[in-house]
């Protein structure tokens, strides 16, 4: 994520960034969904990949900003970006253990932010 960032901030243009942001939870979403047994690699690809887009995306709100505040952001961004999903991965692997209906609804959860964000994208507003 914070490679993405780093992108943003020097100025390369990555087309359809957050088309390819919302398709990323789509596809995280849909994983879930169909309870599809995915290794632990492909899940690790799957993060670096979408967590350079997500970080090109967050990139915008802090592109052209002075230095020890860019610093600052970066650090917090991936401090709150590492808890939060070292956290939601433990969660959802102790719920996973107790229900195998739980995972699957978060997915549906994940997949309907995704398909909501990914249709913003590509419908533009009134």
């Amino acid at each position: 994520m914070a490679c993405g960032v780093a992108a943003h901030v020097a100025a390369i243009t990555i087309p359809a960034a957050e088309l390819i942001v919302a398709l990323s939870v789509l596809v995280a979403g849909l994983l879930l969904v169909v309870d599809r047994r995915v290794p632990t690699g492909w899940w690790i690809c799957l993060f670096v990949i979408a967590g350079f887009f997500h970080g090109y995306a967050y990139g915008e709100s802090i592109y052209g900003a002075e230095p020890p505040p860019l610093v600052a952001y970066l650090v917090g961004l991936v401090a709150v970006q590492t808890v939060l999903t070292v956290g939601i991965a433990f969660l959802t692997r102790a719920v996973w253990t107790l229900s195998g209906v739980a995972p699957r609804l978060a997915g549906a959860a994940i997949c309907g932010v995704g398909f909501t964000v990914l249709v913003a994208q590509i419908i533009p507003s009134p």
